[in-house]
């Protein structure tokens, strides 16, 4: 009885801290604002569901809109879906970019060997096995020293640091969170999660210097079972 008794406590002391459940965290949706020098400027999307026996499908969606420098209008739309087997395990990805009339298209398969990128003009592209997206809603996301990035569709190292574990508000409500530094490549990206483990937000340098911030609506967070 006694080595029964260890036996469970060791597996369940080996599951981790934050288990990824991505409908318990988020519920079907999760939708963020998108800040430009502290004005909005757009939204980020995430829709949940499942996919085939124990799977899961991930849409993401970002729309911006915003006059650059008092004279142009700059319109940038994001698109990518995720299919994952177990939520551990990238089975295929697809991404549209539309940058102010620019369009780009990644596509992202498994193979027996690991995901590539696929390319039929000069042949598909090893990434890497068990990489996650930059899409950020997974909380394993500060546990990996690379990831692939959606909007350039290559593999970006990472170096991950834990800045403080602060309060943080999510409209009149103040959440118990974890502040990263994600680095490497990523540089001076900052990236927030809940004690559950569910992404809050996150701060970046855009390409003309300033910084942009995308930050959960907390209608959407407390209607993912958070007892605020």
């Amino acid at each position: 009885m006694r080595n029964l008794f260890l036996a469970v406590m060791l597996s369940v002391l080996a599951q981790p801290v934050n288990a990824i459940e991505p409908l318990s965290l988020y519920g079907q949706e999760a939708v963020y604002t998108v800040e430009r020098k502290g004005k909005p400027i757009g939204t980020y999307q995430i829709r949940f569901a499942p996919w085939q026996q124990e799977g899961l499908q991930v849409d993401v969606e970002m729309q911006l809109g915003f006059r650059y420098l008092a004279l142009f209008e700059y319109e940038f739309n994001y698109r990518a879906r995720e299919y994952w087997q177990g939520n551990k395990r990238l089975e295929r990805m697809q991404v549209q970019i539309d940058d102010d009339g620019k369009q780009t298209e990644y596509r992202f398969s498994r193979k027996e060997d690991g995901l590539y990128r696929d390319n039929a003009e000069q042949g598909d592209e090893y990434l890497g096995d068990q990489l996650l997206t930059s899409n950020h809603w997974h909380p394993e996301v500060v546990q990996q020293d690379a990831l692939i990035n959606t909007l350039t569709g290559s593999v970006s190292n990472l170096d991950v640091t834990l800045e403080a574990d602060e309060s943080v508000t999510v409209g009149s409500h103040r959440v118990e969170a974890s502040r990263y530094r994600l680095g490497g490549e990523l540089g001076d990206t900052l990236s927030w999660y809940d004690q559950r483990g569910r992404w809050l937000g996150m701060e970046f340098s855009a390409r003309d210097g300033s910084r942009v911030r995308i930050w959960m609506e907390p209608e959407l967070y407390a209607h993912a079972g958070e007892d605020l």
